[in-house]
């Protein structure tokens, strides 16, 4: 080979090392989670390994040496890259959540002719007079469009007497949103036996809650994540009840988190983000107003406890099964040994025993959901929600997570969903990536007293609810405002005073 042929080669592969050097430094600045310290080791590196190729490409007897050394820094660094790309990828899909979908429901009894909505257009359709109006009005627009006409309909106090009233058939449609529909199973055991869906109509709406301003000092300034868990499989965006209803409380300076539970049956007013009543003053259960949108169930128990919640992360059944799947199982710790029995046919029997169990996507489930196995109930599992969030947390910040890494970027659109942007997660990770601090976990419950009465959501029927303690709930505010306001070690750190005063309201 002639020596101008090879001093063309060996300045193709310089360039080559060259462009694939740069192209990863700026994949590295662009995701943004890489700690400063670590990027300019990478940088370091990349300009020796470059110098390297330049000087085997001029010393003759080590060229071909230089050459395989650059197809292989080449094929580590396309590694890297596409890693870094999919974590930029992952992060885009899963931050700034915007959209929520409201599955509004036509049934008929099971025995009725009808097959669709055109053959029931004659019919009398019966609805709820103010709840959740909004929704269903735009699903009868929709029926309209279909079937060429305006549908009769008949306005009910709630899904109870409107249940009631397809049973008497009084109707033979009962419209409502699908977030109704587990309350209604309560009340009538064989409904899903006796019903049939002729039709359903998904209404998506943005949603309005966004990051707040400060969001750019996540990693220097405490929070407030709203964890929510809603009780339904498939889709994220699906409205429905939210049965786990958990604060975490982040100081990023004193490395310290504190996670609160509050019952799903609490009977309280339900308010929206901004502070507006949503159910007129009417008291309702907490569970209820995942129905009316995460914004209502973050203003109400921002009333609740008398805080701002800066962000929200919303999961279902099918999320929380695989998350614990993709990362290997976890280790969860049980205060107490009980078998889980869930469902109609007991699908899900499963024993734990007090201390640490392992446990599957499955099996991590039902310990999560069980609650009517439990002597303490609702309240022993919310202790269960937080002991789960510890195990997952613990399993994501270990070395052993390395292994699931991919496919847990691949799914972690269908994971959850939050308002937190792509900088303030990748600022947190950045954080955690440089000092690798281990957290100090603390959980602390909202206790109550069960009894029964009218909500919001069922003004005709009496319904458990859990009475809310007082007592307990200034006891959390503190101890929030405490996590809120505690400082690191090092005194030169400020930290913002954000103490509020005592919720004070009558409920």
């Amino acid at each position: 080979m002639s020596k101008l042929l090879e001093r063309k080669l060996s300045i193709v592969f310089i360039i080559l090392q060259l462009l694939f050097s740069i192209g990863l430094c700026i994949l590295v600045f662009k995701v943004g989670f890489i700690p400063t310290k670590y990027a300019v080791i990478l940088i370091t590196v990349c300009v020796i390994l470059l110098v390297y190729q330049v000087l085997s490409q001029i010393a003759n007897s080590s060229y071909i040496i230089g050459r395989v050394l650059c197809v292989a820094f080449c094929l580590f660094f396309s590694f890297g890259g596409y890693y870094l790309y999919s974590t930029y990828h992952a992060m885009a899909q899963i931050s700034g959540a915007d959209t929520k979908i409201d599955v509004i429901t036509y049934y008929v009894l099971q025995d009725d002719p009808a097959k669709s909505l055109a053959d029931a257009k004659d019919y009398k359709f019966g609805i709820l007079k103010d709840i959740d109006r909004e929704n269903t009005d735009k699903a009868l627009a929709e029926a309209k469009s279909e079937v060429g006409k305006d549908l009769t309909t008949v306005e009910f106090v709630d899904s109870s007497t409107l249940v009631d009233a397809l049973y008497a058939k009084e109707i033979q449609v009962a419209v409502f949103n699908q977030g109704f529909v587990n309350t209604i199973k309560e009340q009538y055991k064989t409904f899903k036996k006796d019903t049939r869906e002729l039709v359903k109509h998904e209404i998506e709406t943005e949603v309005e809650e966004e990051e707040p301003d400060y969001a750019s000092e996540v990693t220097t300034k405490p929070f407030i994540v709203y964890i929510s868990g809603i009780d339904v499989y498939g889709k994220l965006a699906k409205n429905s009840r939210s049965d786990v209803n958990i604060l975490a409380i982040v100081n990023p300076l004193t490395k310290k988190l504190l996670l609160v539970s509050t019952p799903r049956d609490y009977f309280v007013p339900l308010y929206d983000k901004k502070g507006k009543p949503r159910s007129g003053g009417a008291r309702d259960k907490l569970t209820h107003a995942g129905i009316y949108g995460i914004e209502v169930s973050m203003g109400t128990l921002q009333k609740l406890y008398n805080c701002d919640i800066d962000y929200y992360v919303r999961v279902n059944f099918s999320s929380v099964k695989n998350i614990i799947n993709l990362i290997g199982g976890v280790e969860v710790y049980s205060d107490v040994a009980f078998t889980s029995v869930l469902g109609p046919n007991k699908w899900s029997k499963y024993k734990f025993e007090k201390g640490y169990n392992k446990v599957d996507g499955k099996k991590g489930l039902a310990f999560c959901r069980e609650r009517k196995n439990l002597a303490n109930g609702d309240y022993q599992r919310g202790r269960d929600h937080q002991h789960m969030i510890e195990a997952i947390l613990n399993k994501v910040m270990s070395p052993s997570i390395l292994g699931d890494y991919p496919a847990l970027l691949k799914e972690s659109k269908k994971m959850f969903q939050t308002n937190m942007s792509m900088d303030s997660i990748s600022s947190l990770c950045k954080m955690q990536l440089d000092d690798m601090a281990k957290w100090k976990i603390s959980f602390i419950n909202a206790a109550g007293t069960g009894t029964r009465a009218y909500t919001y959501s069922m003004p005709s029927v009496s319904l458990y609810v859990c009475q809310p303690d007082m007592n307990s709930v200034k006891k959390i505010t503190k101890k929030i405002n405490k996590y809120l306001n505690d400082k690191p070690e090092d005194e030169s750190v400020k930290v913002e005073d954000t103490t509020r005063p005592l919720n004070d309201m009558g409920y």
